[in-house]
């Protein structure tokens, strides 16, 4: 990767300037900071305090702007680099260690200048009022993640009261975020974390990660509205989403019930645009903001450093240092080289797993002995350089015992060039039938020039007739027949199963070729033997909330509790837990001896309930058509 050395010059200078004695005739200010362990660029501190009527709420910030001259080597090397860059290893700051990691650094017990967001909330947590000014501060404690959740837990910690009463109005502040509409800095099902801009996570996190994030994007949305109020142009933090992209609640929902980090973050990538700066205000899509930016972060970030000086030069009743134009080419300056980061990071990785791979491929005695991610990895690897051959056996060996995942489906089915790997996962598809489907959604993402799946049906009423169709370089590409079925789901997966099967035997053809099915005609036979009795059971068809198509929006609690009236079931039981995402409902209903769950997870208790009682719902369409006849002999 790219060399991370500064110019003699920036070095020199950063170690000759000094911290000028005016600098404490500013307001002190209360403050400490919640970092990781290992963080020595310390650029925000927070103070709480509460008030009859609400709280006030201060985000203390390294006063970069007051060192890092316009125009300096400081400046151009911040501009070179725009943001601070960290690895596994250490990090690539934007500034010299000697500015970035001491001297602006907010380290504890030591005297530094800041620019201080106060801002005023009312007992909602809504912003009645913001003031910026420039300040100094001492910070007073220095926390880890960690350590600060474990002070919040202890009344007899020093900062305990603190930390509690912080923790409170952070989880109100993100409540309130998530009642309107936010789906950036949120919370999965998974227990991952969703950015400001909906990138993806993993990993652990403490309920003071919670705290700075909530105190982090009031901070910068009180900025925003401060500045946009008096029509300053700035560094605006834009975000949109896709013209293709649904409605946030829709788009929340998804994101809750898909069931792997790789598949939200492919949605959310199909759905979302790359967040921007610039001086136009556009809106914050993911966090459903009109007005957004970025100030908290001036030692790692160039966009907050030049917003400090819009800010401190508005304050000083002085003339903007940057003009609208200045700020448009900074804007596009700073996505060029984020996205030449992301690549040069993206290619070094890249090269890096690849010499794994190479060396695991040579060693095929280890490749059985690989977790289920490792095997999709080196599956990848083997079909993008065409060196199946060495791992073909353990292929077959666990598509035998059914533990490829759905990844390595896809990828066997479209992107091995392989003639008879492809032949036996469709044969294996013909038994779960299911995946199908899961496998065309994930083809319809991940080739190029295909677009999204289209179901074409007919029948409003059993039998039901589905097509599949997938747009490949623009043209419709779709199966002769349809698939035919009772239930309309599986019709649409057995539909997913024959478009697979064309596509392998090149049978797709365009819409216009499709064949419709003929109408079946019940032919009526001259009754001569005596009807045969029936028992009442078999005469009655099937409770409408095992054949309806189930849709958003639906009445699913009240479907529920009708089929377990007809079939003189218990009626079901549901218990509500509550996490950051919301509440979570679990629905569990006993079928004649057989425990059905289901869970959902929403802001609104009624909400996770019917989302529950839906998953429910789901399940028992499943089984159903099987069981119907024994679940019915009771009526």
């Amino acid at each position: 990767m790219t060399t991370h050395r500064f110019p003699p010059q920036a070095l020199a200078q950063a170690n000759a300037l000094t911290l000028q004695p005016e600098l404490w005739q500013r307001p002190q200010v209360e403050g400490i900071t919640i970092d990781g362990p290992d963080s020595r660029d310390l650029d925000d501190a927070i103070w709480i305090e509460p008030t009859a009527t609400g709280a006030i709420l201060s985000v203390h910030i390294a006063d970069v702007s007051e060192l890092v001259a316009i125009g300096s080597i400081l400046d151009k090397v911040a501009i070179a680099r725009t943001t601070t860059q960290y690895f596994k290893t250490g990090n690539a700051p934007m500034l010299p260690r000697a500015l970035s990691e001491d001297k602006l650094s907010l380290l504890e017990y030591q005297d530094r200048p800041t620019l201080t967001v106060r801002v005023t909330l009312n007992r909602n947590a809504q912003i009645e009022h913001t003031e910026i000014f420039e300040s100094w501060l001492r910070s007073r404690r220095r926390f880890h993640y960690q350590e600060a959740e474990s002070v919040q837990k202890d009344p007899q910690a020093p900062f305990s009261d603190l930390l509690q009463t912080a923790y409170l109005w952070a989880e109100q502040l993100y409540r309130d975020r998530l009642n309107t509409g936010a789906i950036g800095g949120t919370l999965t099902a998974q227990g991952d974390w969703l950015t400001e801009e909906g990138s993806l996570i993993q990993g652990k996190r403490h309920s003071s990660h919670l705290l700075i994030q909530e105190f982090m994007i009031l901070a910068n949305r009180a900025v925003a509205q401060w500045l946009a109020e008096r029509d300053i142009p700035a560094l605006y933090r834009n975000h949109t989403a896709r013209a293709i992209a649904p409605d946030r609640e829709t788009m929340y929902q998804t994101m809750l019930s898909l069931g792997s980090a790789q598949a939200i973050r492919q949605r959310l990538a199909s759905w979302l645009n790359r967040a921007e700066y610039g001086p136009a205000l556009v809106g914050h899509f993911a966090l459903n903001l009109p007005a957004y930016t970025h100030f908290t972060s001036p030692i790692r970030r160039l966009a907050d450093l030049i917003n400090h000086r819009i800010v401190k030069a508005l304050l000083r009743n002085q003339e903007s240092p940057y003009s609208k134009t200045d700020l448009e080419q900074l804007g596009q300056h700073i996505a060029q080289v984020t996205r030449d980061q992301e690549e040069e990071t993206s290619e070094y990785f890249k090269a890096e797993h690849q010499k794994v791979y190479q060396t695991q491929i040579q060693t095929p005695e280890e490749i059985e002995h690989l977790s289920p991610k490792e095997f999709t990895r080196i599956l990848k690897y083997a079909c993008e350089k065409g060196e199946l051959e060495p791992i073909v056996g353990e292929i077959k060996t666990r598509l035998s015992k059914g533990t490829l995942a759905i990844q390595d489906l896809y990828v066997l089915l479209f992107q091995s060039g392989e003639a008879d790997l492809p032949e036996q996962v469709y044969q294996y598809l013909k038994e779960r039938i299911q995946e199908a489907a899961s496998i065309m959604s994930m083809a319809s993402d991940q080739q190029e020039d295909w677009e999204g799946i289209k179901y074409e049906e007919r029948n409003e009423t059993s039998p039901f007739f589905v097509w599949l169709e997938i747009k490949i370089a623009g043209e419709g590409r779709t199966t002769i027949h349809p698939a035919e079925h009772q239930r309309k789901q599986p019709a649409r997966h057995q539909a997913c199963l024959m478009w697979i099967e064309a596509y392998l035997q090149k049978a797709l053809v365009s819409p216009e070729h499709r064949v419709e099915p003929e109408p079946k005609v019940q032919e009526v036979e001259e009754i001569t033997q005596p009807p045969v009795e029936l028992k009442p059971a078999q005469t009655k068809a099937m409770h409408p909330a095992l054949v309806k198509q189930l849709k958003e929006g639906q009445n699913f609690i009240g479907m529920l509790d009708s089929l377990c009236q007809t079939l003189r079931w218990e009626k079901p039981q549901y218990e509500f837990t509550e996490s950051a995402a919301g509440f979570e409902c679990e629905c569990r209903l006993s079928a004649q001896g057989e425990l059905v769950t289901g869970t959902g997870v929403a802001i609104k208790k009624q909400k996770a309930k019917n989302i529950a009682a839906g998953r429910v719902l789901e399940r028992l369409q499943v089984i159903g058509e099987q069981k119907w006849s024994e679940w019915s002999a009771r009526i």
